[in-house]
């Protein structure tokens, strides 16, 4: 079950639901109402698809998979996204901002669901793989984190959860103190998410690949900006007040 629960952070009921395939009912109560403690992050990368769901049971059977057939339709649609920015980026005021984000946020939601396939990935994982995504619609290329021909594990597995006998219940939990702690969580998340997502943009507009501290900032980045630069490992710092693209 701890597979299921979430990717790097607390997600709401209904999106646990919609992941699970359950409509509501005592299925909603078993994953959230009566706080059934599954709030680990997921353990390990799983590849699956949602079998044989009715009101008494549902089976979660792996699929054999590769790294490479998993990210093929990702990357056709981003190939297929960045000749649409290349274009739009020749016209004034043409959009691209907007395509960009709206292509991150699909090629992202298809690292995680695609062609009735689910794809459970842990903290780590995750955060390589939308950095990739990010740079891949950046550049054009980005090399992949992971082997392309590595099998994702355990696609020969199987299981069935049982609504009426695979049922706990546990003392339940003050929803006023656990919905502070799931906001709490949650928007530091996002906030880290989001100035990440920020800084990568910027980066795009530094030119060159070697730089002094004062050629950065003579090409109008503040100081506070190159500093993110090395927090996010978008640039090395090879020495006092040089720094080279972490790419090179």
């Amino acid at each position: 079950m701890e597979l299921f629960c979430q990717s790097h952070h607390a997600e709401t009921a209904q999106r646990w639901l919609n992941r699970m395939g359950w409509e509501s009912g005592h299925e909603k109560m078993i994953s959230f109402g009566v706080a059934l403690d599954v709030r680990g992050a997921a353990k390990g990368v799983w590849c699956y698809y949602v079998a044989n769901l009715d009101e008494k049971s549902v089976t979660y059977h792996g699929v054999p998979m590769t790294w490479e057939g998993w990210i093929k339709p990702i990357l056709f649609f981003m190939d297929s996204r960045r000749a649409e920015l290349t274009a739009l980026r020749k016209q004034p005021d043409g959009g691209a901002d907007e395509l960009f984000q709206s292509s991150y946020d699909t090629a992202v939601m298809m690292l995680y669901y695609q062609n009735g396939m689910y794809m459970t990935l842990p903290g780590k994982e995750g955060k390589l793989l939308k950095t990739w995504v990010f740079r891949y619609l950046s550049n054009g290329y980005e090399p992949f984190p992971f082997p392309l021909d590595d099998d994702i594990p355990d696609g020969d597995y199987s299981f069935t959860i049982d609504f009426e006998r695979d049922t706990e219940i546990v003392q339940a939990y003050d929803l006023k103190k656990e919905m502070g702690q799931y906001n709490a969580e949650h928007n530091a998340v996002h906030n880290q998410e989001l100035g990440r997502r920020q800084t990568e943009e910027r980066f795009t507009q530094l030119k060159g690949d070697t730089w002094t501290a004062q050629e950065i900032l003579d090409q109008g980045f503040s100081r506070k900006t190159l500093d993110k630069f090395v927090k996010y490992g978008l640039i090395l710092r090879v020495k006092k007040g040089r720094y080279v693209r972490n790419s090179v």
